[in-house]
C-alpha cells in the first residue's frame, strides 16, 4: 500500500515509527560490560575446573580461570567464559630400590665352595604423593639371601713309602692314633701293602707302601735279586702301579738309609728321589711330597753283628742337605715338595734299637714331625 502524503509505502513508514519507539533498548543491549552475563562471566571454576557461565544476551567478558580441574560451566545466554586451567598433575613416586644380593658362602676347606645367597626379593610398592596424578611405588629394600654352609673339607689320603723303617717301626701307628684323636674321619692310610709291627695301638690302619731291605736306587734301576727285601724288592712299576691304585694327596718319603749304608751317591739318591715323584704326579699331579731328611745312624759291630758304616756319620748329614735343595727345584705350585727334618733331635743312640730303626721313643719322634708337617701345611684338616 502507499501513503499518499509522503509517497513511501505503507510498511516503510511502520517500520521507521518501531525503530524510534524501542532506540533506547537496542543501545542499551549493545552496551559492553552489561551484568546481563551471569553476574561477569563464567562461573567460579571447581576442582578440575568447571567451565564459567555465560553471560546473558550480549557478549559477557570471559570469568576468571578455574581452579584445578575441568573446564567451567557454561552461562545461561551470553557468549562463553573461558575454560578453566586444568587441575595440577601429581608427582611420580620414586622408584623402588632394587634387594641388595645375598652373601657368598665361604669356601670349605679341602671341598667344594659354598653355595652363594639368594639375591634379595623386591619390596611392595607404595602409593606416590601426588595428587591426580599416578605414582611409582618405591620398592621395599630387600635383605640379601645369607650365603651357602660352607663345604666340608675333603680326606687326605695318604700314603707312607720307604724301606724298614717305614714298614717294621711303630711310627705310623703313632701318626695313625695321633691324627685319629684330633681329626678322625679327615684321613685315610692308604697303600697296596699291610704291616703291623706289634706297637699296641688297637684299630691301627696298616695300609702302607715299606719294603723293608730296599734301596730306591735299586728300584728305579730295577734291580730286584741284589739282596732279599720283604715283601719283594720293587720296582719302579711296582711303585706306579701302587700310587696308580690308591691315588694319595699326600705322599710321605723317608727313603735312603740303606742307599746311604751301601755307599750309594748323594746324587744317585735324589735322583732316585725324582723318578718316584714322578710316578706319584702321574696318579695324582696335585700330590704332596713331605721328603724326609732321613734320621741319623748308629751303626757298629755292637748294635748290629758283623755291621759297620764308616762313612754314614757324614754321608747321612750330606744327603740331608742335597735334599733340601733338591725339594726347592723338584717343588711346584700345583704338587709341592715340603721338607721333614726328622735328623735334628734324634738321638740314633737312644733313639733306635738297633743303631737303625726306631724304637719306642724314637718312633714318637717321628710320629710327631709327621703330624706336625701335615697339620701346619692344612694336609689333613
Amino acid at each position: 500500500m502507499i501513503d499518499s502524503r509522503a509517497g513511501l509505502p505503507y510498511r516503510t513508514l511502520l517500520g521507521l515509527a518501531l525503530c524510534v519507539v524501542t532506540a533506547a533498548a537496542c543501545a542499551a543491549s549493545e552496551s559492553p560490560g552489561d551484568d546481563a552475563g551471569a553476574g561477569r562471566g563464567g562461573g567460579q571454576g571447581g576442582d578440575g575446573g568447571s567451565s564459567a557461565n555465560a553471560g546473558s544476551s550480549g557478549g559477557g567478558t570471559a570469568g576468571p580461570a578455574g581452579s584445578s580441574g575441568a573446564g567451567a560451566a557454561a552461562g545461561t545466554t551470553g557468549a562463553a567464559g573461558t575454560t578453566g586451567a586444568a587441575g595440577i598433575t601429581g608427582t611420580s613416586g620414586a622408584a623402588g630400590t632394587t634387594g641388595a644380593a645375598g652373601v657368598a658362602g665361604n669356601a670349605g676347606r679341602g671341598g667344594g665352595s659354598g653355595a652363594g645367597g639368594a639375591a634379595g626379593g623386591g619390596g611392595s610398592a607404595m602409593a606416590g604423593a601426588g595428587r591426580g596424578g599416578g605414582s611409582g611405588g618405591t620398592a621395599g629394600q630387600a635383605a640379601g639371601g645369607r650365603g651357602g654352609a660352607a663345604g666340608s673339607p675333603g680326606i687326605a689320603k695318604i700314603l707312607a713309602i720307604g724301606d724298614s723303617i717305614t714298614r717294621a717301626t711303630c711310627w705310623r701307628s703313632l701318626l695313625w692314633q695321633q691324627l685319629q684323636q684330633e681329626l678322625a674321619g679327615r684321613f685315610d692310610l692308604v697303600g697296596t701293602l699291610k704291616a703291623d709291627s706289634g706297637c699296641g695301638v688297637a684299630g691301627f690302619d696298616s695300609d702302607n707302601q715299606g719294603y723293608s731291605s730296599s734301596l730306591i736306587t735299586e728300584v728305579v734301576a730295577g734291580v730286584t735279586n741284589a739282596r732279599t727285601c720283604d715283601p719283594s724288592c720293587p720296582t719302579l712299576a711296582d711303585v706306579t702301579a701302587a700310587f696308580n691304585a690308591t691315588r694319595p694327596t699326600v705322599v710321605l718319603m723317608h727313603w735312603g738309609t740303606n742307599d746311604v749304608w751301601n755307599g750309594k751317591s748323594t746324587s744317585s739318591i735324589t735322583g732316585a728321589y725324582a723318578s718316584v715323584i714322578d710316578a706319584a704326579r702321574a696318579a695324582n699331579p696335585s700330590v704332596t711330597i713331605l721328603l724326609a731328611q732321613i734320621i741319623p745312624m748308629n751303626v757298629t759291630s755292637a748294635t748290629c753283628s758283623g755291621c759297620s758304616c764308616a762313612s754314614c756319620a757324614t754321608a747321612v748329614p750330606a744327603l740331608n742337605t742335597a735334599i733340601t735343595a733338591f725339594a726347592a727345584g723338584k717343588s711346584t705350585a700345583a704338587s709341592p715338595v715340603i721338607v721333614v727334618d726328622q735328623y735334628t733331635g734324634f738321638n740314633a743312640a737312644s733313639d733306635t734299637r738297633d743303631g737303625v730303626h726306631p724304637n719306642t721313643t724314637g718312633s714318637q719322634k717321628m710320629a710327631t714331625r709327621w703330624y706336625q708337617a701335615l697339620t701346619a701345611n692344612q694336609l689333613v684338616r
